[in-house]
């Protein structure tokens, strides 16, 4: 199993630069797919990060329990309830945080993916015309870059006491991802009925197989190629005009009961705004 990515908090766009937004409930799905397969027993884990990037170095903590899932950093956390199938977002930097069930998100997933479709088909239809250069980097605008992800196995190490296995993650030479995942860890599985999970899954798969987001399926095979808990990565993006680099990796890792105090969204979250959730937006 994975590391869950979790959801990301992330404002709604424009109708033509949606898509990151509609990968952010794709990745919801994810996550509550990743936590939702019925598993081994194990015991709850706290791991802490390290992290760089362009705000500095700081530390940030993970939690999993069979309840709940908190995950995040200095800036945004996500906590997820699996019983009620709840996910809640917290943005510390504007003082805001939101909550959305599964039912709510499916519903909004199937929106979304009714209007991804009508847009795929108009964009077909205009991309017929375009000379082959524009219609390449049109594709990959539009999911076709996913196709070329690759995922190389390296050596190993050890990481905060456990040993892992290097991967690098390249997405042609825009991206690279280099992690270090170990399988002497195990998430605990979820307390949770796992049938009410099935028709979300479904719509997610639905969105992530449209046209729109042509060559996700490749990646997603590719990423299988990874074993484990992630517990060290970083990541290299160069775009146009600008690059960013980060990193985090796990100085800390703990085993056993966690308190009720780190999943408390009132004291994590008090004096902070309750706003709708971006998902929701989705028109």
């Amino acid at each position: 199993m994975k590391r869950p990515s979790g959801c990301s908090h992330e404002e709604v766009e424009e109708p033509m630069t949606r898509t990151p937004l509609l990968l952010a409930a794709i990745a919801c799905a994810a996550t509550f797919a990743a936590a939702s397969a019925p598993g081994a027993a194990a015991e709850d884990l706290t791991l802490v990060f390290k992290s760089t990037g362009k705000q500095g170095a700081s530390t940030a903590t993970s939690y999993y329990s069979s309840e709940k899932m908190r995950t995040g950093d200095a800036e945004n956390e996500t906590i997820v309830e699996y019983g009620p199938a709840k996910i809640v977002a917290i943005d510390h930097k504007k003082k805001e945080y939101s909550e959305i069930t599964l039912a709510e998100m499916e519903a909004a997933m199937k929106q979304a993916a009714l209007k991804v479709e009508q847009a795929g088909k108009q964009m077909e239809q205009q991309m017929a015309s375009m000379p082959p250069g524009v219609r390449e980097k049109m594709e990959q605008m539009m999911g076709g870059a996913a196709s070329a992800v690759t995922v190389t196995k390296g050596g190993s190490r050890q990481v905060a006491g456990y040993a892992c296995q290097d991967y690098t993650i390249a997405m042609g030479e825009t991206m690279t991802t280099k992690l270090c995942a170990t399988t002497a860890l195990a998430f605990p599985a979820p307390n949770v009925d796992y049938r009410k999970f099935a028709s979300f899954a479904g719509s997610a798969g639905a969105m992530a197989n449209n046209p729109m987001f042509k060559g996700m399926s490749k990646m997603a095979d590719e990423m299988k190629k990874i074993e484990g808990i992630t517990i060290a990565e970083s990541t290299s993006f160069k775009g146009v005009g600008r690059s960013t680099d980060t990193s985090r990796e796990a100085i800390e890792i703990k085993k056993g009961p966690i308190p009720a105090s780190a999943f408390d969204v009132a004291a994590i979250a008090k004096g902070y705004k309750k706003v709708a959730h971006p998902v929701t937006k989705i028109k």
